[in-house]
């Protein structure tokens, strides 16, 4: 909620977790209001410039968002040989968007997001992210819900990125993080695909769904590789998850693509990806303890 008196500044309070909640001092509120799936708030805050709040919690925040993207598409694109096409479901800020056409070899995209609400929002009020990557003429934008795309078309990507917000019970992504979504992400790849999953938060109290979403994604694909990322207006650590469709798949070969095409980046480097999938003993333990994968009936019994 906002509050705001005429002795006191403007407060925006985020529930992260149980018993936990974040006051942001902001020097205004830039949108407040509704789409048909979600409540969304757009606040200039003291500490992180602009943010953007789904449902009342953070999505992406001007100071930071750099990690969360450069960290979901570019490992991503430098694991497949020679990416020309690239599938987004989500990311309605555009800013993947915009990591993706930094490759040099791209020529078809295809965003499919089902608020076109949200994404008019954000290419109005928050344009440092996507930075005039909506018109890009090698984007084709679909208003459709992500899983009845992949149902219907029969189109097949080098890439998929999936950008996607919390599976909230009442919200639009749910549905988009089990086996039967992710079955239908492989079926949609090339034989040596790869795929990005914003895999949510590995801070110790909370890392069973992660942990879920990664062995969820390992019943599908031959190689799953997580991997942390840390940002501030997250308030804890994060991770994505990589899989490949191709068997062979290696570090030294991302590591080779990367060396061979620099990029003009802030987080993902060359330092940065030798290192980015190693992981602490605590995620490997929850790897073994929460084997339950996530399936449709579980979200509906």
């Amino acid at each position: 909620m906002n509050e705001q008196t005429s002795r006191s500044p403007l407060w925006f309070r985020e529930p992260i977790g149980t018993g936990l909640e974040i006051l942001y001092r902001c020097h205004r509120l830039v949108y407040s209001g509704r789409s048909r799936y979600q409540e969304i708030a757009i606040v200039d805050s003291q500490v992180h410039g602009r943010m953007l709040f789904l449902d009342g919690i953070c999505q992406s925040s001007e100071n930071d968002e750099f990690i969360y993207h450069e960290m979901l598409v570019h490992p991503t694109l430098f694991s497949h040989p020679a990416p020309r096409s690239v599938l987004v479901i989500g990311g309605a800020t555009g800013a993947s968007l915009r990591e993706i056409f930094r490759h040099p070899g791209i020529e078809r995209v295809v965003m499919v997001d089902i608020d076109g609400e949200l994404i008019e929002i954000c290419k109005r009020h928050v344009p440092q992210w996507h930075q005039g990557n909506y018109d890009d003429p090698r984007l084709e934008l679909l208003v459709v819900d992500g899983r009845k795309y992949l149902e219907t078309s029969s189109e097949i990507f080098d890439c998929v990125i999936l950008d996607l917000s919390d599976p909230f019970e009442s919200g639009p992504a749910l549905l988009l993080f089990t086996r039967e979504f992710y079955d239908l992400v492989r079926a949609h790849l090339g034989p040596r695909g790869t795929v990005a999953v914003q895999a949510q938060g590995i801070s110790p109290e909370e890392v069973a769904l992660h942990a879920r979403i990664a062995n969820t994604i390992g019943r599908l694909f031959p190689v799953v590789r997580p991997y942390p990322y840390t940002m501030h207006c997250f308030h804890r650590p994060d991770a994505h998850v990589m899989a490949s469709m191709d068997p062979g798949w290696s570090l030294e070969a991302m590591i080779r693509r990367v060396e061979k095409t620099p990029l003009p980046l802030r987080y993902f480097s060359l330092e940065m990806a030798r290192g980015m999938f190693n992981l602490p003993p605590y995620l490997h333990q929850a790897y073994e303890t929460f084997t339950e994968i996530l399936t449709d009936d579980l979200f509906f019994q």
